[in-house]
């Protein structure tokens, strides 16, 4: 199967149709005596076919597939709630869409999401990766790295090229205070979310030996104080 975009010169040869076909010359020459494919001839009288003429070719045969326009999207990203009540957020937005629109968008979308850089189950973060797999994004305008993720980069990026997706940063300036502050932040995340953990860990352990005491002992009676 084919699409569209494997043809990017304007004319091919027979010798060139030959190869995409997999068939020797002769049989592209047989196809044309056929009526299966139609040659323009030069000057010097060589066979050449338009490309719009060989996709036509493949469309005929049912060996083509037809490519969906893919949409741009502008990612943004702020980790807590005061940066965007103060407008970094808008701020974000409005310089990484002015970028997007000197680049010829596509239907282009805007994401925008709160929350830390560390946490990898952001929803339009997902929703995004989920639509890139689905071969519906072209590009992703974002504003720097740390936009789309903290850690982990790499393997957005990966998935990404394999898919076609163009990831596009607007800026590689970031202020050494808006670093320090959101690592900060994020650090306050990380322990915030282990003293959760831990915190759930000890209240499940202390229920298990109320439970065994109780079974033991009878009674409702707390004797793990």
């Amino acid at each position: 199967m084919y699409k569209p975009s494997d043809f990017s010169k304007d004319f091919y040869r027979t010798g060139e149709v030959a190869k995409i076909l997999k068939v020797t010359p002769i049989t592209v020459a047989r196809y044309e005596e056929a009526g299966y494919i139609k040659f323009d001839r030069t000057e010097t009288n060589r066979r050449v076919i338009s490309r719009e003429g060989l996709i036509d070719y493949f469309r005929r045969r049912g060996l083509l597939v037809e490519e969906s326009i893919r949409k741009d999207v502008v990612y943004t990203r702020v980790s807590t709630r005061k940066e965007s009540e103060r407008g970094d957020l808008d701020r974000q937005i409005e310089k990484v869409l002015a970028y997007a629109c000197t680049c010829n968008p596509v239907d282009i979308e805007v994401v925008k999401e709160v929350g830390s850089g560390l946490n990898d189950n952001r929803k339009g973060l997902l929703k995004l990766i989920v639509s890139v797999m689905n071969d519906e994004i072209g590009r992703i305008f974002i504003h720097h790295k740390d936009r789309l993720t903290r850690f982990g980069f790499r393997y957005i990026e990966t998935v990404c090229k394999t898919k076609g997706t163009e990831i596009v940063i607007v800026s590689n300036e970031v202020t050494e205070k808006s670093v320090q502050e959101e690592l900060a932040e994020d650090l306050c995340s990380i322990i915030h979310s282990f003293s959760g953990k831990l915190y759930g860990m000890r209240r499940t352990q202390k229920s298990k030996i109320d439970k065994e005491v109780n079974a033991l002992f009878g009674g409702d009676t707390d004797y793990s104080s």
